[in-house]
């Protein structure tokens, strides 16, 4: 099979040097934490198996004049702070508000049309439901208080365990920043009152069908699906809460804007670079990747993009991992 080769250039860079981190997959998630660890003042660089970067966020022409997003269509869930700190917009980022949201047909004729204008909502759903209309500005505004409780723990990192090989002052900064997350998080449920941490909680366990029949009358039912409820509120486009965005451009443009900002921050993005394997030295650490066409990139950090199956079970080698751990992916 015919397959497109990365550069010389790009091959000769690969090899002359230990890099601090490589990362698999140029997807947005991967290229963000290139971008960011290139800022910290490390070596990074990208491997993408395909032509393009992007992952899930592409822009590709896939009939002749016409390009299209081909998976992800919609942004919303992009967190402010990554827009902010590498300056996206400066490399090309423009979102586009959606107004209205969404367009709903009935086989009867009628439809249900919804956006970020109040009224308007209130006057479609009274066309299906005065109850279900009154109740749906209260409905909104509960999941916007729960929203703002969750905000903080989307933008800090998770607090990880004390055990391990870390050094005792790191372990003693862990454990501050534990206490710190958790008082945090409790704060915020104090805030919230008894019965609405309990509405919160029922939101992330329950079926959806079980929420929205608690707001509603008109008849949605996977335990846990009521938190795709709260996930759809969470975004936001240009500190508008609950708006999402299309992308001047296609997705595509998401990815080739944190792709910039990772490039100006010194990070080598390589495209047509498949990773076949990682290299795992005697101690079980890892060494590096081995590409496809035979070049072994030196590195003791891998950070993957691709998925946990084709990372774990398809790129490490055999007798590495747990029996139990392979069933489990």
């Amino acid at each position: 099979m015919w397959r497109r080769k990365f550069s010389t250039a790009a091959s000769t860079a690969l090899k002359d040097k230990k890099w601090d981190a490589l990362i698999i997959g140029g997807g947005h998630n991967g290229l963000t934490a290139a971008a960011y660890l290139a800022r910290a003042g490390l070596s990074v660089a990208v491997l993408e198996r395909r032509h393009i970067v992007g992952g899930a966020a592409v822009t590709e022409e896939l009939i002749p004049g016409f390009k299209f997003s081909r998976c992800s269509y919609l942004q919303s869930l992009l967190r402010p702070s990554v827009i902010k700190e590498l300056e996206l917009e400066r490399h090309g980022l423009k979102l586009l508000r959606r107004s209205p949201s969404s367009f709903t047909p009935c086989l009867d004729g009628r439809y249900l049309l919804l956006g970020p204008d109040k009224e308007l909502n209130h006057s479609e759903i009274s066309k299906f439901s005065q109850r279900d209309a009154d109740a749906y500005p209260r409905y909104e505004s509960q999941l916007e208080r729960f929203c703002k409780f969750l905000d903080p723990i989307l933008d800090s990192p998770t607090p990880e365990t004390l055990q391990g090989t870390s050094s005792f002052s790191n372990k003693m900064k862990n454990k501050l920043h534990k206490s710190s997350f958790w008082s945090g998080c409790l704060q915020r449920a104090v805030s919230l009152g008894q019965k609405e941490m309990v509405d919160f909680m029922e939101l992330l366990l329950s079926p959806a069908s079980k929420v929205l029949n608690n707001w509603f009358e008109a008849s949605v039912h996977t335990p846990g699906g009521g938190y795709v409820l709260l996930h759809h509120v969470m975004g936001e486009t240009n500190g508008e809460r609950g708006i999402w965005s299309y992308v001047e451009g296609g997705m595509g443009c998401v990815s080739s804007a944190i792709s910039q900002a990772a490039k100006e921050a010194g990070s080598l993005v390589v495209t047509s670079a498949e990773v076949s394997k990682l290299m795992i030295g005697d101690t079980g650490a890892v060494k590096g990747v081995l590409l496809a066409d035979g070049t072994e990139v030196q590195s003791s950090v891998v950070l993957s993009n691709a998925t946990p199956y084709r990372t774990f079970v398809e790129l490490v080698p055999n007798d590495i991992l747990p029996n139990d751990l392979l069933r489990a992916i």
